[in-house]
Order: C-alpha cells, then structure tokens, then sequence
C-alpha cells in the first residue's frame, strides 16, 4: 500500500494537483492496491478506481 500511495502522490503532484487532492487520490490508490495479491499486479487502473470512488464523492481534506 505504501509503494502505490506514494507512486500516487507523485503521480498527481507531477500533474500540478495541490499536496491535499493528490493526497486524497493517494489514499485511494494505496487502499485498493490491499485489496489484491501481487505488488504491481495489485495497482488498480484509472479506471478501476474511478469505479471504486468517484473523484467528485472524495470529502475534501
């Protein structure tokens, strides 16, 4: 989890996102990545986790 998450992070930070909204997409990343086995294999896709939890229901930090 703590390998996707920070994967994530920078991800979103790359893409000029402010620390508390790539933060909140961190959390999500790193969260659905426990629920699977594998370490890469255990990332979930864009789209996957557009699925779990949309962006727009994420409660602003």
């Amino acid at each position: 989890a703590g390998d996707a998450f920070t994967a994530a992070l920078g991800w979103r930070l790359g893409l000029g996102e402010d620390l508390p909204t790539a933060a909140a997409y961190a959390v999500r990343v790193g969260s659905a990545a426990v629920t699977r086995k594998g370490a890469q294999d255990s990332y979930p896709t864009a789209a996957e986790l557009a699925e779990t939890v949309p962006e727009e229901e994420v409660p602003s930090p």
